[in-house]
C-alpha cells in the first residue's frame, strides 16, 4: 500500500485522515484469510482510525437477532448475554432500517448497542449491508480525542463508518461463501458452479478495485484519472461495454459526463440532463438506485422502477443500472452501467456492486472538491501575504527628527487592508531632518487585497501630487478626480493630510471625510477635535476642500488614527468610540510616543475581547518634546 498523501498535500488533516482511513480499510481486509479475521481487521480499523475506544460488531442470527461477534472495552457479561431483535432498540433499528445514524446525545441502554457505562453521549451505529440484506452493524462509542480524553464523532467519522461496513459486508460475504465451497462453513454447501462461482468472482474483484481506487486517491490529485478507473473497472467487472459517470453542476442545474467508457467523444460532450429528466435524471431526483431490465419500456415500481428515455433506444440491451452517488446524504451524480456483453440481465448483486463503487467515487470526488478548495485557499492566502508585505514595505519607519517624537501603528484585520499612515519630507528636501514634512493617514472602504490595492493607489497619487504643488486643497482635488475615475462605484478613501513645521508648531491640514484628528494642548489640558474639509475621495468628481490650521507646543500630542479604533466593538455590541479615546489621550499625553501607541492598542484589544477586529487599525502619534520648537 501506499503512505504518500503527495497529491493532497493542501487538505485539511481531517480529510487526509479519512483518506488515509480508506487506505486502511481496504489495505487491512485485503490480508483477511476468513470471516473472523475481517472482524478483527475491522477493529484495528475502529480503534487506529476511528479512535472508538469502545466498539462492537454485531452479526444477524438465524433467529433473526443480532448479537456481538468482537467488542472492546465492554464488561464480559455483556458480550456473552446482548441479543438484540430487529427493530428493537438503535442497533436493532439500524438493522432493520440498513441507514447509519450519528448522535450527539444519545442515552445507552443494556442490548441497544453494547451495553454498560459510557464516558461520552456520542456514538455512531452503521449496518453492513449485502444488497438488501443487512448482515449486522456495527457500533462505536468513547471517541479519543487526547490522553484520557473523549469527544464527539463528526460526519468525516460517519461516512468512513459508512464505507467500512459496506466494505466489511463485501469481504465477509466472500469469505463465507469461500468457506463454505471448502466445507468449512455452516452451511458448508457444494461448491459453487456456473453462476454462483461468477458471482463469487465478481464480489471478490469488486473489492480489488476498491482496493485499487482507495490506492489511487491517496497518491494522484488528478480526478480525471481516478475517476477512469472508477468507471473502467466498473465495466469490466460487471462484464458492461458502456458506462458513464455524470456529475451535478450547481450553476447550470444539470447532469453531465465527467467519465465515461463506450461513447462517443460528441455525445460524452453533448449530454445534459435536467433533474427529473429520463433515468439518470430520476436517480438524482430520488436519491434511489435503478436496476433496469426493459429499458426501452420502462416501468415504474420499487427499486427496478424505471422511466421512459428517448436515449434507451441506443441501449443494445434492455438492463441497465443506475445508481446516485452519494457523500454525507447529498447526491453529487449518477453512476451509469448499461450495454451487458452476454445480453444477459444485470442481477441484484450487480446493483450493489455497483452501489458500493459509486460509494467511493463518491469520496473521491468530495476528496478532490476539498482539494480544489484548498489550493485556491492556499493560493488566495499566499497572494494575501504578498500583498501584506508589499504594504509593510510602504509603512516608512519612525522618523528621527530633531524635537519630534513619533510612533505609529498599522494592523491589519486581514492580511492585507485598507489603512494608509505615512510621513515623508516636503517638496525640495531629501530627509525630515530639517522639521518639515507632511503626514497622512486615511482609510480606503472595505478591507483585504481590493482596498490595498487602491491604497497604495492613493499612497502613489499624493506623494507624486505633492511634489509638483504644495496647495494641501489642489492636491486633494486632483486625487480625489484621480481615484473616481479608477475605482469601482461605491469604493473611496478618506484622508487626512498635514504639513507640519517643526520650527514654528504649524500644522496645516486637509480632511478628506476622514476620522477627526485629535491634538492635545498640554497648557490647557484641553483637547481639540478637527472637523473634515471634504467629502471622502472618489464619491463624486470635481470637489473642492478647504484648509485648516493647528499650533502645537512643548509637549503637545497629536494623535490621527482611522475609524477602525472608534468602530471596534465588544461582545455587548457597545463602540469603543471617539471619546474613550480622547480620554485615553488624555490619561497618557506624558507618555512617549511609542508607548502612547502600545497602551491604545491594548486598551482597545482589551475593550473587544474575545471578539476579533472586523476593521484595521491604524494610528499615528506625534509628540513634540519640551523646548521644542
Amino acid at each position: 500500500m501506499y503512505n504518500s498523501f503527495s497529491g493532497f498535500t493542501f487538505l485539511s488533516p481531517e480529510t487526509r485522515s479519512t483518506l488515509h482511513g480508506l487506505e486502511r480499510v481496504t489495505s487491512l481486509m485485503a490480508k483477511a484469510h476468513n470471516a473472523q479475521d475481517v472482524l478483527e481487521k475491522i477493529g484495528g480499523v475502529l480503534t487506529d482510525v476511528l479512535h472508538a475506544n469502545r466498539w462492537s460488531i454485531m452479526l444477524k442470527t438465524e433467529l433473526n437477532v443480532i448479537q456481538i461477534s468482537l467488542a472492546k472495552g465492554l464488561p464480559e457479561h455483556i458480550l456473552e448475554t446482548t441479543q438484540v431483535r430487529i427493530g428493537e432498540g438503535i442497533a436493532g433499528r439500524v438493522a432493520q432500517r440498513g441507514e447509519g445514524e450519528l448522535f450527539s446525545n444519545v442515552e445507552y441502554e443494556v442490548g441497544t448497542t453494547s451495553g454498560g457505562t459510557y464516558n461520552s453521549t456520542s456514538a455512531i451505529c452503521v449496518p453492513m449491508r449485502l444488497g438488501s440484506d443487512v448482515l449486522g452493524v456495527i457500533n462505536l462509542s468513547d471517541k479519543s480525542i487526547g490522553p484520557d480524553q473523549v469527544g464527539p464523532f463528526n460526519t468525516d467519522d460517519l461516512t468512513l463508518a459508512l464505507m467500512t461496513a459496506n466494505q466489511a459486508a463485501l469481504m465477509i460475504e466472500m469469505l463465507r461463501a469461500r468457506e463454505a465451497a471448502r466445507g468449512r462453513g455452516p452451511a458448508a454447501p457444494a461448491v459453487p458452479e456456473g453462476k454462483e462461482a461468477y458471482e463469487l468472482l465478481k464480489q471478490a474483484s469488486a473489492f480489488d478495485l476498491l482496493s485499487q481506487v482507495t490506492d489511487l486517491m491517496t497518491i494522484s490529485d488528478n480526478i480525471d484519472q481516478v475517476l477512469d478507473t472508477v468507471i473502467n473497472g466498473a465495466c469490466r467487472l460487471l462484464s458492461a461495454t458502456r458506462g458513464s459517470l455524470m456529475l451535478f453542476d450547481p450553476a447550470s442545474k444539470e447532469l453531465r459526463i465527467r467519465a465515461a467508457i463506450g461513447m462517443s467523444s460528441e455525445l460524452v460532450g453533448t449530454v445534459h440532463i435536467n433533474p427529473g429528466e429520463g433515468i439518470a435524471g430520476r436517480v438524482l431526483e430520488t436519491g434511489e438506485p435503478l436496476l433496469i431490465t426493459d429499458a426501452p419500456r420502462l416501468r415504474l415500481g420499487d427499486h427496478r422502477q424505471t422511466v421512459t428515455d428517448q436515449r434507451a433506444a441506443q441501449y443494445r440491451n434492455q438492463s441497465a443500472l443506475c445508481v446516485p452517488m452519494k457523500i454525507r446524504g447529498r447526491i453529487i451524480g449518477v453512476f451509469n452501467i448499461n450495454d451487458r456483453i452476454d445480453q444477459q440481465d444485470f442481477s441484484e448483486n450487480d446493483l450493489y456492486i455497483a452501489r458500493v463503487i459509486a460509494n467511493q467515487a463518491a469520496v473521491a470526488i468530495s476528496a478532490a472538491h476539498l482539494l480544489s478548495e484548498s489550493i485556491a485557499t492556499a493560493e488566495l492566502h499566499q497572494s494575501l501575504q504578498i500583498a501584506h508585505e508589499i504594504q509593510d514595505k510602504l509603512i516608512p519607519p519612525a522618523p528621527t527628527i530633531p524635537g519630534v517624537d513619533i510612533a505609529r501603528l498599522s494592523d491589519a484585520c486581514e492580511s492585507a487592508g485598507g489603512d494608509y499612515i505615512d510621513y515623508f519630507p516636503v517638496e525640495g528636501e531629501h530627509d525630515l531632518s530639517q522639521g518639515r514634512f507632511y503626514l497622512a493617514c486615511g482609510d480606503v472602504s472595505g478591507h483585504g487585497v481590493g482596498s490595498a490595492l487602491i491604497m497604495a493607489m492613493g499612497r502613489a497619487f499624493l506623494r507624486a501630487l505633492l511634489q509638483r504643488d504644495a496647495r494641501l486643497c489642489m492636491v486633494l482635488s486632483k486625487m480625489n478626480n484621480l481615484i473616481e475615475a479608477d475605482t469601482p462605484a461605491g469604493q473611496f478613501m478618506t484622508l487626512f493630510v498635514g504639513r507640519l513645521d517643526v520650527s514654528t508648531g504649524r500644522l496645516s491640514y486637509a480632511s478628506a471625510g476622514h476620522e477627526p484628528t485629535l491634538l492635545y494642548q498640554v497648557a490647557t489640558d484641553e483637547i481639540i477635535v478637527t472637523e473634515t474639509t471634504g467629502l471622502p475621495l472618489g464619491m463624486f468628481e470635481n470637489q473642492d476642500y478647504t484648509v485648516g490650521h493647528l499650533e502645537l507646543r512643548p509637549g503637545d500630542v497629536l494623535v490621527m488614527a482611522t475609524d477602525g479604533i472608534a468602530e471596534a466593538m465588544n461582545i455587548e455590541g457597545s463602540y469603543y468610540g471617539r471619546e474613550r479615546l480622547q480620554q485615553d489621550l488624555r490619561e497618557l499625553h506624558s507618555l512617549s510616543a511609542s508607548a502612547i501607541v502600545g497602551e491604545i492598542k491594548r486598551r482597545v484589544l482589551s475593550f473587544t475581547y474575545p471578539q476579533q477586529l472586523r476593521d484595521d487599525l491604524s494610528l499615528i502619534v506625534v509628540k513634540l518634546e519640551p523646548g521644542k520648537p
